[in-house]
């Protein structure tokens, strides 16, 4: 069943305006998405200035980033359901509008409490855009070549603006200040909501699909707990008390999330949704994305940093050939997934960003840019880029009024897969470090042999991630469908 667009063009209209509006609005729904994902990165290359104008302990600096994450992966599932509630253009308008509020507030911050309150607000912001601008895109481009090309656009718009997030961060605290990585998202957020406005129909639901409060509350929670425990155990060792209770916590949290969804008559996520194996392996390729895209990310930012000493600038130029991987296979990806099914195409994405991560298994004191860094960038860039627009489309599609939670989950996977794969890969890359400086290797070498050492643990299970994707059978989904 398809979803009713509550202000569809009249029939009288031109069909040229129609599609007009159509292209202009996927413009505005990828920049909304873009807006929602670059910030978790943009703050990276910034937050050394940010640190030092304010104070910050090295505690409070860290979480300037993962309140963000944090805020984003607990209240995503919860955005989807309320947006399929109360219509999926006003929860994204609503959103941007809430980013931009919150983006100012954390541009003016004075003192550290208030930009880590506005960061977590920017979070839960970003939670309702990324929760809807994906399946916006899925009821307007419901089937075609057209879908593909629309799905094609996301995926060169990710890989481009994840890189450009870098290039501007760096470029905005070198040349104007920190603060710029925030306030930048004022005039973008408010022109990206009025273009909404003017281009996307109202979604209106078909069915009064009510809360589920039970399974949000613990959705939200078991999520929280586990981002906030890998966080601690990435910190402050594995072995820290609290991070023991904080994870056991969220693994109980999930839990009962499992048991009450089969008892609520309106669950947070529909278990219908479940059912499809292409489905299911796109949300589980997103998990696993986000582990190798967020600790090759994590390994290459601290490698250029301790190795390189790089300027903020320059390590945002550094990660142009992720943009350059992500424009590559999305040019070619239409093409390949009208012969191959879905999980299939997820399995070799997933396999390509193992491959990134695994050539960081090469890193050493002496190693240039081409020495594994560049390999990492085109491979990370091109496999993570595959495996969510793919992940995004066999999400969305025929989702019909439960569109905005299918698309959140695979938001959800991915950054639930990132707070892992950065907390694991981070636990091995310290206790390689403390094990090389036991020995007589320098300090700056033990550091990067922790490195290799992370890369290569990280490919392992990815690797093994892949090879179980090979075992899900779907049937193709070929651009006309």
């Amino acid at each position: 069943m398809r979803a009713d667009m509550g202000s569809s063009p009249t029939d009288s209209e031109p069909s040229t305006s129609i599609s007009k509006r159509r292209w202009w609005a996927l413009s505005f729904l990828t920049g909304a998405n873009l807006l929602a994902f670059a910030s978790v990165t943009i703050m990276n290359v910034a937050l050394p200035q940010t640190q030092t104008q304010l104070s910050m302990t090295d505690g409070s600096a860290h979480a300037v980033l993962t309140v963000y994450s944090l805020t984003f992966g607990t209240l995503i599932l919860v955005g989807g359901r309320i947006a399929d509630t109360l219509g999926l253009r006003r929860c994204l308008t609503g959103g941007l509008i809430a980013f931009a509020l919150s983006s100012l507030l954390g541009g003016f911050a004075a003192v550290p409490a208030v930009l880590l309150v506005a960061r977590a607000l920017q979070g839960g912001a970003a939670a309702f855009i990324a929760a809807t601008a994906i399946p916006l895109m899925s009821v307007i481009f419901s089937s075609g070549r057209n879908r593909s090309i629309a799905f094609g656009t996301l995926g060169i718009v990710m890989g481009i603006g994840t890189a450009g997030s870098f290039v501007l961060g760096g470029a905005m605290a070198d040349m104007l200040s920190w603060r710029w990585s925030l306030l930048i998202n004022v005039p973008l957020a408010l022109l990206t909501a009025a273009g909404i406005h003017m281009t996307v129909p109202k979604h209106r639901s078909s069915s009064n699909t009510g809360l589920d409060l039970r399974g949000a509350v613990l959705a939200s929670l078991s999520l929280g707990l586990l981002v906030f425990g890998l966080d601690r155990a990435s910190e402050l060792g594995w072995q820290h008390s609290g991070a023991h209770a904080s994870l056991a916590g969220g693994i109980l949290g999930i839990g009962l999330f499992v048991v009450s969804l089969r008892r609520a008559k309106q669950p947070l996520i529909p278990l219908h949704l479940l059912s499809s194996r292409a489905r299911v392996a796109g949300y589980l390729a997103a998990f696993f994305a986000g582990i190798a895209m967020f600790a090759g990310m994590f390994v290459l930012t601290s490698f250029m940093q301790s190795a390189w000493h790089v300027s903020s600038l320059l390590m945002g130029l550094a990660f142009l050939p992720f943009a350059a991987g992500a424009t590559i296979v999305t040019v070619v990806l239409p093409r390949i997934r009208s012969y191959i099914a879905p999980p299939q195409v997820l399995a070799a994405g997933l396999m390509l960003a193992a491959g990134g991560l695994a050539s960081l298994g090469f890193l050493n004191s002496e190693s240039g840019y081409s020495g594994g860094i560049l390999t990492a960038m085109l491979l990370l860039g091109a496999g993570g880029t595959v495996v969510m627009v793919t992940a995004g489309d066999v999400a969305t599609a025929e989702a019909a009024d439960d569109s905005g939670v299918a698309g959140a989950l695979v938001n959800s996977s991915q950054q639930v897969g990132a707070a892992l794969g950065t907390a694991a890969v981070g636990a091995v890359i310290q206790s390689a470090i403390q094990g090389a400086e036991t020995g007589e290797s320098e300090p700056i070498a033990a550091t990067v042999a922790g490195y290799a050492q992370g890369g290569l643990i990280g490919a392992a299970i990815v690797t093994a991630a892949a090879i179980a994707m090979f075992a899900i059978r779907a049937p193709a989904v070929s651009e006309a469908s």
